[in-house]
């Protein structure tokens, strides 16, 4: 099921409740120290280096906002483009994967998200918007995979779940490596997701460097 703009914003007000920092149990939920954002972003946030995660998934509130790269002291986020090796050349490129790993009141955290297509660098232009679609991993036309992902542990507790059964929308808004000759482990990637599954929703905005990338045979 495709969410239009107004019912998928009035689908995570419903389930983005976000709690203020003081109140948070970092066990539960992940709010980062001093967010300005008290609402998620409803469009790509550009592209000067940021990542913004709001949204609510299995009952946790997620509100990580790093609105200025260059500026953030918080932990490491990366991205990584993997193509996959075929007879002729490095063709694929059909994932990117980003994350962030970082200590949230005291308990170091990952979160994790991926986008997935049959490949990137067959897209006639960018920016390309994607409908979102959980039945495969490497869909072609204008369907996309993505996965959302987190791990945490605390006082012998372990917290750690992937999600993919998810519908909405992604727009990959840039990618200096779009179209390259070979593999590129540098320069920026932008993306804007919507996700939503059942009582679970939430919204993505990043713009991040490159940090790897990974050929598969």
């Amino acid at each position: 099921m495709r969410f239009s703009a107004p019912l998928f914003s009035a689908v995570l007000a419903s389930c983005l409740s976000l709690p203020t920092l003081a109140l948070a149990d970092p066990m539960v939920d992940t709010v980062t120290a001093g967010n300005t954002l008290t609402a998620a972003p409803t469009e790509w946030l550009g592209d000067t280096p940021h990542l913004v995660i709001m949204g609510k998934v299995d009952g946790r509130v997620f509100d990580v906002q790093v609105l200025d790269l260059a500026a953030a002291d918080i932990g490491t986020i990366t991205l990584k483009r993997e193509y996959l090796l075929n007879d002729t050349d490095y063709n694929p490129y059909r994932e990117m994967d980003f994350a962030i790993e970082f200590v949230n009141e005291g308990i170091a955290k990952a979160i994790e998200g991926k986008l997935t297509h049959a490949d990137f660098n067959k897209l006639a232009a960018l920016p390309a918007t994607f409908a979102l679609q959980s039945s495969e991993e490497y869909p072609e036309g204008d369907k996309i995979f993505t996965e959302f992902e987190y791990k945490w542990e605390a006082n012998g507790v372990t917290v750690d779940a992937e999600s993919v059964e998810w519908t909405g929308t992604a727009t990959v808004q840039m990618d200096t490596a779009y179209q390259a000759a070979e593999p590129n482990g540098d320069g920026m990637v932008g993306a804007f997701i919507t996700a939503t599954s059942g009582e679970n929703a939430y919204v993505i905005s990043f713009t991040l460097p490159a940090t790897e990338f990974e050929v598969e045979d």
